[in-house]
């Protein structure tokens, strides 16, 4: 009896959550292959994860299509950085390169970071900001998240980025991001809010 009273708890919240907030309650659908491939368009909003390979290509292993309103400044990436430029003032991740504003905002929970000068190679960040049309990055925040390398190693092989695809190619089922190309594969996971 009180695993039917329990039951019948969650599922009334449920539908109170529901009834006070549609969009909380609506949960992102899955997508086929050939769902993503057909459905992305250029300038459309996603959210792109993935391994990182030698040839700095990308396995994606998630492509999340975005809803709601997006600002020139709500791109984002998060990854390992692979080289930093003191003489231009740019770091790198992959091949995209990370400009730094005079009034860029540096977070982290430990130990100084300050400015680019705190930023080190194999370091990984989180950035906000602008991508522009020269191909490069205009971070307005950048975070250290260095911290969650001890957790989880395997995150210096992976990338996470937010933005506006610039590129589908289904025939080589591939998309392209900040100049980034995801290879989508069987194994790539889909989902959207777009019903």
């Amino acid at each position: 009896m009180k695993l039917h009273v329990h039951i019948f708890t969650i599922a009334l919240g449920v539908l109170l959550l529901a009834a006070a907030n549609p969009a909380a309650a609506q949960s992102k659908s899955r997508m086929t292959i050939t769902e993503i491939m057909s459905t992305l368009k250029p300038g459309q909003w996603v959210q792109l994860e993935g391994a990182i390979q030698r040839d700095l290509s990308v396995l994606c292993s998630e492509v999340q299509i975005l809803t709601g309103d997006f600002l020139d400044d709500d791109w984002g990436v998060s990854a390992v950085v692979r080289n930093i430029d003191r003489m231009k003032q740019e770091a790198q991740i992959l091949r995209l390169p990370i400009k730094f504003k005079k009034d860029t905002e540096f977070q982290s929970d430990a130990g100084v970071f300050k400015s680019l000068a705190d930023v080190k190679v194999g370091m990984l960040i989180e950035l906000e900001g602008t991508y522009l049309k020269d191909g490069t990055f205009l971070t307005k925040e950048i975070e250290n998240e260095s911290a969650k390398l001890e957790k989880k190693p395997k995150l210096k092989d992976e990338i996470q980025a937010v933005g506006k695809v610039e590129k589908v190619d289904a025939a080589k089922r591939t998309i392209t991001l900040m100049g980034i190309t995801f290879q989508i594969t069987d194994k790539t996971e889909g989902k959207s809010a777009v019903k």
